[in-house]
């Protein structure tokens, strides 16, 4: 779990550029059609970084009523007041995987053993350890990289830093 919990504080360092800049005008922009929308991916990058934090014994740091909006299966709404603001996705984002890689290299190993509850990625992530994992490095970096698309999409041009690590 340390390899993950660095992973995702590295992930959270190129998140910062991506989202730093976006705004309430933003939430529910979709600048393709059928495209998510930038409060959806923050909204849903939060609430699955959350589900992961549970599956380590945290208590969740999402309002309850975020869930059902961003959860797997849900929809971007192209309402804006379907989102909270997007200065509370990008601060509870942050908070979420910060202690997210804080956290998971504390859990007791047999916590993490335990069959994935989330039946869906079972027969990908069998334990919920290795879905932790998942969640926190590949996943964020999956819909950072449609944050990025969605930028340069709704004409906001490229990230302003560049990966130091790109080829």
């Amino acid at each position: 779990m340390q390899t993950s919990a660095a992973v995702c504080r590295y992930l959270l360092t190129l998140a910062d550029p991506i989202v730093a800049d976006l705004n309430d005008a933003h939430a529910a922009m979709e600048p393709r059609p059928g495209t998510k929308t930038a409060g959806w991916l923050l909204g849903h990058l939060a609430v699955s970084g959350d589900y992961a934090r549970r599956l380590c014994g945290q208590p969740p740091l999402c309002p309850a009523d975020w869930s059902p909006r961003f959860a797997p299966g849900s929809q971007p709404s192209l309402e804006a007041d379907a989102y909270p603001p997007m200065d509370e996705m990008r601060g509870t984002f942050v908070a979420v995987y910060t202690d997210l890689a804080t956290i998971a290299t504390t859990v007791a190993p047999d916590r993490l053993a335990v069959l994935n509850p989330y039946a869906p990625a079972l027969a990908d992530f069998p334990t919920a350890g290795e879905f932790v994992a998942y969640l926190m490095t590949a996943h964020v970096a999956y819909h950072l990289g449609q944050l990025a698309g969605w930028r340069s999409a709704a004409g906001l041009g490229r990230v302003p830093r560049e990966n130091p690590l790109a080829a």
